[in-house]
């Protein structure tokens, strides 16, 4: 399987090598989910690299929400965040905010 050009088997190597400068398992994860855009974690290993944005609902609410599939995301293109809401579940959205 190739991703971004890397097989699985170069991409488990060479991390297998920043791996052992790491110091902790924690800060590990943390690196790999925001060099990778990868959401989740918590506590310490949340992601901190996606984009979040204000997201107010028709009814008034509002929430921060983070933008799962945000690599290659123009945030000045409404239209196009709107649809990644939309595809990760976020409905009946009124305004979007950066």
């Amino acid at each position: 399987m190739l991703f971004c050009g890397v097989s699985q088997e170069e991409f488990l190597d060479y991390y297998k090598d920043v791996s052992a400068s790491i110091d902790t398992d924690d800060y590990f994860e943390l690196m790999l989910r925001n060099a990778w855009h990868i959401p989740g974690g918590s506590g310490v290993t949340e992601n901190t690299s996606n984009k979040r944005v204000l997201v107010t609902h028709y009814d008034g609410s509002q929430e921060i929400v983070m933008i799962k599939n945000d690599l290659g995301l123009d945030l000045k293109d409404m239209k196009a965040v709107r649809t990644r809401l939309r595809e990760q579940g976020v409905s009946s959205v009124a305004e979007v905010k950066l």
